[in-house]
């Protein structure tokens, strides 16, 4: 099977998995998208009345985006609310369970033990990480962040199984996951892009349906990198 072969099969799971269950799914998902456009459109509320004022905020260093405001807290608030819907899609696209309340799952899945801590460490790192490696040289910087795109997945599913795991050994798993299929990676992602262009087009308001599609998809192709590097292990302990 070439890669093409099965990143459209990872995307038709997920299409299947999204038949009949779009309400359920775009309710786990809300949160994140509301969050992300409140903080979106505060910024640029703040940009356009710097602008009214006779300001350039992006002249003079003082843009929004360097400013600790409502934008900045709805981002973070964005961040653990997309961050809870990637754990709560990965348990649907795998068992198709669905929990008795979709909206409020930004907050029930942190009830797992160790996992809001985890996820707060582990995106520190990341960022330290990736930020030191971007200003080296921009292209090993994006290359590390696809190394470290599955840490989270990883971490969850360490602490689901009772597993003690430290935040730095999540990502090193992330990147055996990732070895070889950094480009599959990319390219998945860039098969949204038009998807993304129509969703912001409408004031990003089109993400509270794409945004379960991608997560579903996202999950899909965790679970081929954790069966492709178990296939791996496999072969070369024969």
């Amino acid at each position: 099977m070439t890669k093409k072969d099965v990143r459209r099969q990872i995307k038709t799971a997920a299409k299947e998995k999204l038949a009949n269950n779009w309400i359920y799914l775009v309710l786990v998902t809300l949160p994140a998208v509301i969050f992300s456009w409140i903080g979106d459109r505060s910024f640029q509320l703040m940009d356009t009345v710097a602008l009214m004022h006779g300001e350039f905020p992006w002249v003079d260093g003082q843009s929004s985006y360097l400013s600790i405001g409502d934008g900045s807290a709805m981002s973070i608030l964005a961040f653990f609310a997309s961050t809870a819907a990637m754990f709560s899609l990965l348990s649907f696209f795998r068992n198709g369970e669905k929990q008795p309340h979709p909206f409020l799952q930004s907050i029930e899945v942190y009830k797992t033990k160790g996992l809001f801590l985890g996820t707060i460490g582990i995106a520190i790192l990341q960022f330290i990480w990736i930020f030191l490696w971007t200003w080296l040289l921009i292209i090993p910087g994006i290359i590390k962040s696809f190394s470290y795109s599955q840490a989270l997945y990883v971490y969850k599913d360490a602490k689901e199984s009772g597993e003690s795991i430290r935040f730095r050994d999540a990502i090193t798993r992330s990147r055996q996951l990732m070895d070889g299929h950094k480009w599959e990676y990319f390219v998945l992602q860039l098969s949204f892009l038009g998807w993304l262009i129509l969703a912001n087009l409408v004031l990003g308001l089109g993400m509270i349906i794409l945004l379960p599609y991608m997560y579903l998809t996202f999950a899909g192709f965790y679970d081929y990198l954790k069966k492709d590097l178990a296939e791996k292990a496999s072969t070369s302990a024969e």
